[in-house]
């Protein structure tokens, strides 16, 4: 065999096939109807249920294990000595780190060890806290959690761990502005704007390295994970907003620009660059439940009251709304299974 072929051989290896690029083939009369059943029982075989449900079993058995050890500690409080509580955290840590790194990184089980890892470091400065009475605020504490924990989920290259320190992170924002700062226009588009920027940054290097080939990124779960709260973020901004409707300062000016910026980026990236019809579905109905509001509130003439025309007005609309976002994503999907 000659080293072309060879060569052409591993090209064809590196080329991702999945349920849409072969329905895209059999549309465009490729490969015929039997081919297309066979490669479809090949991708996603009748028995997969069961390496999902191993999985998801797998999940749930970690986090029980995990919400038992913080129960233990919780109702045994006072029966078990400070120093006993901190050496068996301590220690469950260490073994955590020490599975993954015996049985090197990339395994399930080495995934689910060093998610627990980072979710006890948690658990344990709760319980430093407690004992030491330091009086810090709650957002402190998620703070050092995040901090202490960012070198291991670099290193771990999990997605599990990823999710958890993204979660932790949030958690740190969201304490931040609730104990820090006043409740106000300005808190409100602060937190979400802080939230938005933390989940924006996260999904753009979420696309960056999973279309350069980092596989553990290349879940799709991972994606809604980080595009479904950067999207609740944004409408619950717009709908601040709405709210106030006047006094804008410089915080508020910042976040009319950033949502219909989020907005379009979102969609142009998942309309043409990566194809996926469930983020634009949720990017179209974020889209209508801002407007739906806005026309509300203009109708309301800026106030809270509104008579019956008005709810008249606002039912009329919110179907054609609605229909309108169906019919586009209708006519989206359409072309997305015959793009070449």
């Amino acid at each position: 065999m000659s080293e072309n072929v060879i060569d052409d051989m591993g090209d064809l290896a590196a080329i991702r096939v999945d349920r849409h690029a072969v329905e895209r083939l059999a549309s465009r009369g490729l490969i015929t109807a039997e081919a297309r059943d066979i490669a479809l029982t090949l991708i996603e075989p009748p028995r997969r249920w069961g390496l999902w449900a191993g999985r998801l079993l797998g999940t749930a058995g970690a986090a029980l294990v995990l919400s038992g050890i913080i129960y233990f500690f919780a109702f045994n409080w006072n029966r078990i000595p400070p120093l006993t509580r901190l050496g068996v955290i301590a220690a469950l840590i260490a073994a955590a780190c020490l599975t993954v790194v015996i049985l090197g990184f990339g395994r399930r089980v080495s995934e689910t060890a060093a998610a627990a890892a980072v979710t006890l470091v948690g658990v344990f400065l709760a319980v430093a806290g407690q004992i030491y009475q330091t009086g810090a605020d709650a957002w402190t504490l998620f703070a050092a959690w995040a901090g202490l924990t960012l070198a291991w989920t670099l290193l771990a290259g999990s997605a599990a761990t990823w999710a958890v320190w993204i979660a932790v992170a949030a958690v740190t924002i969201i304490t931040w502005w609730d104990q820090t700062q006043p409740a106000d226009t300005v808190f409100h588009s602060g937190r979400n704007l802080s939230l938005m920027a933390l989940f924006g940054i996260a999904l753009l290097s979420r696309e960056t390295l999973a279309a350069r080939g980092i596989a553990w990124l290349t879940a799709r779960w991972t994606r809604f994970f980080l595009g479904v709260p950067l999207l609740a973020a944004t409408v619950h901004l717009a709908i601040a907003l709405l709210e106030e409707f006047d006094g804008f300062g410089p915080a508020e000016e910042g976040a009319l620009v950033a949502i219909p910026l989020c907005l379009a980026a979102m969609a142009v990236v998942y309309r043409r660059p990566i194809p996926d019809l469930a983020m634009l579905a949720a990017v179209a109905l974020s889209a209508c439940i801002i407007a739906d509001f806005g026309l509300f509130r203009l109708l309301a003439s800026g106030g809270k009251r509104a008579d019956i025309g008005t709810y008249f007005i606002m039912g009329v609309a919110t179907l054609a709304l609605f229909a309108a976002a169906i019919a586009w994503l209708r006519a989206t999907s359409r072309k997305l299974e015959v793009r070449p």
